[in-house]
């Protein structure tokens, strides 16, 4: 009888075990599950383009010897700011001056053989008319003298030309970036001596990579920074190359060169500074929603919609991804409250309770 009793307490224990389990389990099932939501919103998502370059004045001019020679007396410096017209430097030219005396003493040495030829020539006409009138006398061939003549008044030409270069000058406003010679210094003609920069306004030339390139346009807005410079520059870019070259030998990418100028400048910029530019491409308008919001299940992708106090499991095509957003192609709208946080313990239609 004891032994009956005792098993019909352990029973009821039981049964209120039981009881209590499903009691707990009935109260957790009303009990609303915290989340943290956002409304899904409207807007572009941002792409920026990074990339570096040097700074350089957007004009510059290239001054090339007119002559050949020895670099006299030098009378500018690099930095130095000229004139149109101003001398830059003068040439020694010892060797063109002893040439042009010698042609032009060659020249007058000629015109006088020339002019006692035809001297000869009329006294021999002269005597044969007197002895024997009836005879004819041949014309005076005087073409070699021509000739000769004709060749040292262009080599003279040239060479007073070459003279009149001795002296080089500016040929535009601006500033001296780039000097090439050194006086005592023997240069060709033709070669290039002294940069002329116009530093009142600067541009950036820099090169793409072939992703990038074909994200960039003329026009784009950039933002020009650097190490050596304190303040942030606006600029546009105004060239884009038609072709892909190759500017890096160890590498078999092809870039794209690309231009941008500086819409303001300032003192503390300089020709040759390294810097870096940010460009923000263009993007259309696209329903976001935070990257947390999206869940997945196998090929499924999903978020939960909040309509009243219960979570929707709804499906959803994503788009465009951004750094903390991501764009949802279908399944919301504008406005509508999505979960955030706490998507992964939820079930379709719980209860919800939400939170800041």
């Amino acid at each position: 009888m004891a032994l009956l009793k005792k098993k019909w307490i352990w029973g009821v224990v039981l049964g209120l075990i039981v009881v209590s389990l499903v009691l707990v389990n009935l109260s957790n099932m009303k009990r609303a599950a915290a989340v943290k939501v956002a409304e899904v919103t409207e807007g572009p998502i941002a792409e920026n383009i990074y990339t570096n370059g040097k700074l350089e004045p957007e004009e510059t001019t290239e001054v090339y010897s007119p002559a050949s020679g020895v670099v006299g007396e030098l009378r500018v410096k690099l930095g130095d700011a000229v004139t149109k017209g101003q001398v830059l430097f003068t040439l020694k030219m010892d060797e063109i001056k002893d040439q042009l005396e010698k042609e032009r003493i060659s020249l007058q040495m000629t015109e006088a053989e020339r002019l006692k030829a035809k001297k000869e020539h009329f006294d021999n006409y002269k005597q044969l008319m007197s002895e024997s009138p009836d005879q004819t006398m041949e014309e005076l061939d005087l073409t070699s003298y021509d000739l000769t003549i004709q060749s040292s008044k262009l080599t003279i030409a040239s060479l007073e030309k070459k003279l009149a270069n001795s002296t080089v000058y500016a040929v535009t406003d601006g500033t001296i970036t780039g000097l090439d010679i050194d006086a005592g210094q023997l240069i060709a003609e033709g070669s290039r001596i002294a940069s002329i920069s116009d530093l009142s306004a600067y541009k950036v030339t820099a090169n793409l990579n072939e992703l990038d390139a074909g994200k960039a346009a003329l026009g784009l807005k950039a933002v020009v920074t650097g190490e050596s410079i304190a303040g942030t520059y606006d600029g546009e870019v105004t060239y884009l190359a038609p072709v892909a070259e190759i500017t890096d030998t160890t590498s078999k990418d092809a870039s794209v060169e690309m231009t941008v100028t500086l819409k303001t400048v300032d003192p503390e910029l300089r020709a040759g500074y390294n810097v870096s530019i940010e460009m923000q491409i263009p993007d259309k308008q696209r329903l976001l929603v935070p990257v947390g919001a999206v869940q997945y299940e196998g090929d499924q992708t999903f978020v939960f919609k909040i309509e009243g106090d219960k979570a929707v499991k709804v499906p959803v095509t994503t788009g465009k991804e951004g750094d903390d957003v991501i764009e949802l192609v279908s399944g919301v709208a504008k406005g509508e409250q999505i979960v955030t946080e706490g998507a992964e313990s939820l079930k379709d239609g719980d209860k919800v309770s939400i939170h800041d």
